[in-house]
């Protein structure tokens, strides 16, 4: 930021007043102004005011290296000016290191006010959590943008996250939801949406669970086609999000991510944000995002998405049916493959119920049957929050995901 931008930038929180002979005057003008005015010396001025001559000459020139307030006080009653303007023309004379030094302060308390440098430097994203001139240049870089206050001031149009609440939840959230909107408009999904094409896709998806390693990259390639962009992104640090829908460019967007670290929990995040896209457009385009496994802000039906993802994958009704026979995994590997669904996704739902009624470990008991996670994400987990930005990632996933 340029002196001149800090300074026209320090007035706008100040009251307006008009500017002398149409510009901007530093104290030292002021004050030479006066003397010719009241038709006194500058030693006679520094008698009336009550300071010394070195005093008032560090004020009017801005040598002085600590300023006192009152002594600047009396200087602007002897001037005729009120706080405000007495501010601006001080911070008019400032020199161009001191300029620089007030705007780092700025920059700075911007970060530390909408950054958890904590989690930040915990997940890898940063390299020093001290260094606040790298800090600033890393986020600008992996977001594109020129100035750090863009990371709120350009992307506007996201609703606001709590002002007053600021704890590691909110701004790991809300860098969350920024680097995932970001990622989307770059992407810019050139398909125009079909929902009528997704009413008819949704019903294919189960079986591509049994493909661990190549099912999940499918389903996006499939989406990605009738206008869904779906991207995944690590899951952060202090947040819930297991899921989240959007509307960028006017097109739905659903971005996944690894809270439970389980192959069911993916799938099962996918069909609800489908539905949230099947039922909820409307709404969330006004509002840009839903996020789920978070507080509900927006009032969604997460009963009724929740419902449409477990009836698809693997209803109550089943659970009920394999619970006989959970013991046996040979039986229930080949009822996977009757209804077409991953062994696991069974096993999930399973202790998901069990759990409810009672205070058995059953996760722990099936475990060794659970997918491996890692496998299924191998081709969607760019590690986004690794690289150097959201562009590269965008270049990487057009290039072997969406352009296959």
């Amino acid at each position: 930021m340029s002196e001149n931008n800090f300074i026209d930038d320090f007035y706008k929180l100040l009251s307006p007043i008009d500017k002398w002979d149409g510009e901007y005057k530093t104290l030292k003008e002021l004050f030479d102004i006066k003397l010719v005015q009241y038709g006194i010396s500058a030693n006679q001025a520094e008698s009336l005011l009550g300071l010394q001559k070195r005093t008032l000459e560090g004020i009017i020139d801005n040598s002085a290296k600590r300023v006192d307030v009152v002594s600047l006080l009396k200087l602007g009653q002897f001037l005729g000016l009120d706080v405000s303007a007495l501010m601006k023309a001080f911070v008019n004379g400032i020199s161009l290191d001191v300029t620089k030094d007030l705007s780092d302060a700025r920059k700075n308390s911007f970060i530390i006010s909408n950054f958890d440098l904590k989690n930040l430097f915990k997940i890898g994203f940063i390299q020093n959590k001290n260094d606040f001139e790298y800090i600033g240049n890393r986020i600008k870089i992996f977001f594109g943008i020129d100035n750090i206050e863009d990371y709120v001031n350009k992307f506007f149009y996201i609703p606001a996250f709590s002002r007053t609440k600021r704890n590691a939840n909110t701004l790991m959230r809300e860098f969350w939801v920024r680097s995932a909107f970001v990622h989307f408009e770059i992407l810019n999904n050139p398909n125009k949406f079909d929902r009528q094409a997704l009413v008819d896709l949704i019903p294919k998806i189960r079986p591509y669970t049994m493909n661990v390693e190549k099912g999940l990259k499918t389903v996006t390639q499939a989406l990605y086609n009738i206008g869904v962009t779906v991207i995944f992104q690590p899951h952060l640090p202090t947040t819930q999000v297991r899921g989240a829908t959007f509307v960028v460019l006017d097109k739905p967007c659903i971005a996944l991510t690894d809270l439970n670290k389980n192959y069911a929990t993916i799938w099962f995040a996918l069909l609800h944000e489908l539905h949230h896209i099947l039922y909820d457009y409307e709404q969330i385009k006004n509002q840009v995002f839903h996020l789920t496994g978070e507080v509900d802000l927006f009032l969604l039906q997460e009963d009724a998405a929740n419902d449409f993802a477990r009836d698809f994958l693997f209803s109550i009704e089943r659970t009920k049916y394999i619970k006989a026979y959970i013991n046996n995994n040979y039986l229930v590997s080949e009822y996977a493959k009757e209804i077409q669904v991953h062994p696991s996704i069974i096993y999930n739902f399973y202790c998901y119920d069990m759990n409810k009624t009672d205070s058995e470990n059953h996760w722990g008991r099936f475990k060794k049957y659970d997918a491996d996670i890692s496998l299924a994400l191998k081709d969607i987990n760019v590690k986004s929050f690794e690289n150097e930005s959201i562009k590269q990632t965008v270049t990487y996933l057009n290039e072997t995901i969406f352009n296959f």
